[in-house]
């Protein structure tokens, strides 16, 4: 009977752990899928504007005013009732709306000084661009509280029907009705709407459990949603320096760097950050929520389960990708880029970036451990010191138009970034003995992983 019930365990985690690579890939790879087919429809320019609007807003997805990490974090570790759990999403609710409609009037300002000097787009595009910005990020914060209360089949089931419906909508109406921009942006809008209402919809009925609207959970006022974006200031400051180092290298090296020259920079990044962007990352969705709430319960040996099953967890399945990617690298590039004349420089780049990236994906188990402790003023101020220091080395370097260099200035970011948020988690009472024994059974993993693959390496090698 014990051997039945380990095996439906495990196949249930397998199957959450498997709903939530769905949901998290779903993007990357209708974006795949779908951009090329939005190139030929708009054309070059119009489609230069729609790739300013999707790295927009990837940008504004990571700085949500770290509403979706406190309001995850609460639903995970709290034992209130689910109207207090609603208010406080009504809150962060209220809190992003101030802020994108300063954005949209900053924006709208700014684009008419454009449309003044004959550079500007239309008004319908900004609006529509910074509401489709406004509508993506509250979608995902029902989606993340979702994965705290562990829905993780029906969160995922909504992102991936949801991104997937929005991108064959946006097709259709290219294809057959009209290849604009203003097409473009509001089919994304409606179908966005749509999922955003949706979404909603089931994570309300999540937190109630039943569908009940209660008359009795008020409105929050301004007041509470400045006092709720003041709790997330530290949270604020991370979420833009993480957002900032990883998206102003590449406009620094375009400074000072030939497109031709920088053109291997970005495949190079692309292809080795993918570990940590499909692999971990729903590792990370998976066991923080667990390991919230086992950490709040105070059980020791359940947290320290945990903490097991998170590290070999992410151990196996981004460090056997990442080392197949490695070895293999040359064969690799040549076939996803058809043998193209700069293969040899990517790989040369994937060999120095990969090692770092690779070890920035254990990053997320200090982080859980750090979340867990409210210590978010350390990640803030660590994270905007390395970026600071990380972006004015890749700007001297750029100057120097040395690549090369900054491949190792970014895998080195990566990695101490992960070595200092563990040291950090060492120190602090409530969490200092779990970080420690997190930190022992990675390295020690680590030490006998790579002596295996060593060892195979010297088998093949001599074979």
């Amino acid at each position: 009977m014990n051997v039945v019930g380990f095996i439906i365990r495990h196949r249930l985690a397998i199957g959450s752990m498997g709903m939530l690579y769905a949901g998290k890939t779903s993007s990357v790879l209708v974006a795949f899928f779908f951009l090329p087919f939005y190139n030929r429809l708009l054309g070059p320019e119009q489609f230069g504007v729609v790739a300013v609007i999707l790295s927009l807003q990837a940008l504004l997805a990571m700085m949500d005013l770290g509403m979706s990490t406190l309001v995850s974090r609460e639903v995970a570790v709290t034992s209130s009732t689910g109207r207090s759990l609603f208010q406080l999403i009504r809150t962060a609710e209220l809190s992003l709306s101030v802020f994108y409609v300063v954005l949209l009037v900053g924006a709208l300002f700014a684009n008419y000084v454009n449309v003044y000097s004959g550079s500007g787009i239309g008004w319908s595009v900004i609006c529509g661009a910074i509401l489709l910005f406004w509508i993506l990020v509250l979608q995902n914060i029902y989606y993340t509280t979702m994965i705290a209360r562990r829905d993780y089949t029906l969160a995922s089931t909504i992102q991936v029907v949801g991104v997937a419906i929005r991108a064959c909508a946006t097709a259709y109406v290219l294809f057959y009705i009209s290849a604009t921009l203003e097409a473009f942006i509001f089919t994304q809008l409606a179908s966005a709407i749509i999922h955003w209402q949706i979404s909603r919809f089931f994570c309300k009925k999540s937190i109630f459990e039943k569908l009940i609207y209660s008359p009795e959970i008020k409105w929050p006022k301004i007041s509470d949603a400045i006092g709720l974006a003041k709790s997330g200031s530290a949270l604020i400051l991370f979420s833009a320096a993480g957002a900032a180092v990883m998206q102003l290298d590449k406009p620094l090296i375009s400074v000072f760097v030939s497109a031709a020259s920088v053109a291997p920079y970005y495949l190079a990044s692309l292809l080795c950050i993918t570990p940590i962007s499909m692999l971990a990352g729903p590792i990370s969705q998976y066991f923080q929520p667990v390991l919230l709430r086992e950490a709040a319960q105070g059980c020791s040996v359940t947290i320290q389960s945990v903490l097991k099953r998170f590290v070999v967890t992410i151990l196996l399945i981004t460090g056997i990708p990442s080392c197949i990617l490695w070895v293999y690298r040359t064969p690799i590039i040549e076939l996803w880029t058809g043998q193209a004349s700069n293969a040899d420089l990517i790989s040369r780049y994937v060999e120095i970036l990969l090692p770092g990236l690779a070890i920035g994906a254990l990053g997320f188990i200090p982080y859980s451990l750090l979340i867990f402790a409210k210590d978010f003023r350390f990640q803030a101020l660590l994270s905007t010191c390395m970026t600071l220091i990380t972006l004015s080395l890749v700007a001297f370097f750029s100057s120097e138009k040395n690549i090369e260099a900054i491949c190792f200035v970014y895998a080195i970011y990566h990695a101490l970034s992960t070595v200092a948020t563990w040291v950090r988690a060492m120190t602090l009472p409530g969490i200092k003995d779990y970080a420690r024994y997190s930190a022992v059974l990675a390295l020690m993993l680590m030490l006998v992983f790579l002596s295996i693959l060593w060892l195979v390496g010297f088998v093949f090698f001599y074979k």
